[in-house]
């Protein structure tokens, strides 16, 4: 009788503490899971009901960019595009990240061209490199606002990374060192890396086309008309 008395909270113990290492090791099971999913994170719409409160004016907006640029305050007009660059400037670099939290270089091109330009591109640097909708070009000369640049920072790959250029030769990107920053393309590191730069084109649909057949005046003349 007293080895029965004993025995059974100690079996009962056992089979909780067991039942709860399970768990535990279910939960972490799927929180590795799910960073190796990332690839499937679809980027919604801003929501600027979310904006800060302590968000600049544009003047105020442009003057700072401006200083970064090293350019005219008065040059800088899409007040939305640094809006969102003031609002992720130095998050952490995080590989597979697309958050505040952390963000890689294509989850931060994939989110801005979403946000500011609501134009969709694909998750990689690679596959944003080679989507219908960015046409390549290699005249550094052309750069505009909005074009993104690529480059080869990966031995053996054609693209590994990928920023926007903004103005000046500066563009934005989230790099491993800095997270989201601006950078020079003049810079050493950079400029011997660069590959190409790519315009966004924005996909428009086509017109649509009506099946209302055209008024005519009588059948006589429409008839008439038929003839060679």
């Amino acid at each position: 009788m007293h080895t029965f008395q004993y025995s059974f909270p100690i079996f009962r113990l056992t089979v909780v503490a067991c039942f709860s290492l399970v768990v535990l090791l279910a939960s972490c099971s799927s929180s590795r899971k799910s960073t190796n999913q990332y690839q499937t994170i679809v980027v919604k719409p801003a929501d600027h009901s979310l904006a800060p409160t302590n968000e600049l004016t544009e003047s105020e907006m442009f003057i700072k960019y401006g200083a970064y640029l090293k350019v005219d305050p008065d040059s800088l007009s899409n007040y939305t595009l640094y809006a969102f660059i003031d609002k992720w400037m130095k998050t952490p670099y995080k590989y597979g990240g697309n958050d505040e939290k952390g963000i890689d270089c294509s989850g931060f091109i994939q989110r801005l061209l979403n946000d500011v330009y609501n134009i969709q591109v694909p998750r990689t640097s690679s596959q944003q490199f080679f989507t219908k909708n960015v046409e390549p070009f290699h005249g550094k000369n052309f750069f505009s606002e909005g074009d993104l640049v690529f480059f080869c920072t990966v031995p053996g790959q054609t693209i590994s990374h990928v920023g926007m250029y903004l103005q000046n030769r500066y563009f934005i990107n989230a790099s491993t060192s800095s997270g989201v920053s601006i950078a020079s393309l003049d810079d050493p590191y950079w400029k011997k890396r660069f590959v190409s730069a790519g315009r966004v084109r924005i996909v428009t649909k086509p017109a649509a086309v009506t099946t209302t057949k055209p008024a005519t005046t009588t059948k006589t003349s429409s008839a008439k008309s038929s003839k060679p």
